[in-house]
């Protein structure tokens, strides 16, 4: 495949999405601290509905982060193929895995996190980010 000589295609938009699970992360431990007394009390409803939060949240977080890899490929397939002076390497790609894994693991955040935080920062230094 040729190499175009514009601007690679704006696909680090889905990579900055990435600190919503983290967000959702902290979210749901301050929900275990919330409903605490009411599943001590023996409140069948809190309980159910506090599993139903839970889970709505990590399936979330496990779609963010399945669209964070994605667009993670792309983003980084798109800036080696154009003209751009910084050819990233697939490793990035595995920054977004361990972020999925984060998304079951909340320790795997502490390397996902600020991994992708330096690939947005170099790719915004090395390519420049698209205007809107």
């Amino acid at each position: 495949m040729s190499r175009s000589p514009q601007r690679p295609f704006p696909w680090w938009y889905g990579v900055a999405v990435f600190p919503i699970p983290v967000f959702l992360s902290v979210v749901a431990v301050s929900a275990v601290a919330g409903i605490m007394p009411a599943i001590e009390s023996g409140s069948g409803e809190a309980v159910l509905s506090f599993f139903a939060v839970l889970f709505l949240i990590d399936g979330i977080n496990l779609l963010v982060g399945l669209f964070v890899v994605v667009f993670l490929a792309l983003d980084v397939f798109t800036v080696r193929e154009s003209f751009a002076s910084w050819q990233p390497t697939w490793f990035w790609v595995g920054a977004g895995f361990v972020h999925i894994a984060g998304t079951l693991f909340a320790l795997f955040y502490v390397v996902s996190v600020p991994l992708l935080s330096y690939y947005l920062y170099r790719r915004g230094k090395r390519v420049g980010s698209p205007s809107l």
